[in-house]
């Protein structure tokens, strides 16, 4: 009788890691990229304007 292995017995659902889990994590990066360039243009606005009122 082989040794039990858990790399090849257990599955990525044994770990508590379901489809929903991984598409909400998915989904989760997208929007935290999303907003995360949102601010930057923000900024970016911020200091172009700064600099065209100075020159």
């Amino acid at each position: 009788m082989e040794g039990f292995d858990p790399a090849i017995n257990y599955g990525p659902n044994d770990a508590g890691i379901s489809a929903i889990t991984i598409i909400l994590g998915i989904i989760g990066l997208i929007a935290i990229s999303w907003i995360f360039g949102k601010i930057y243009g923000q900024v970016a606005n911020l200091f172009e304007n700064k600099n065209n009122k100075g020159s």
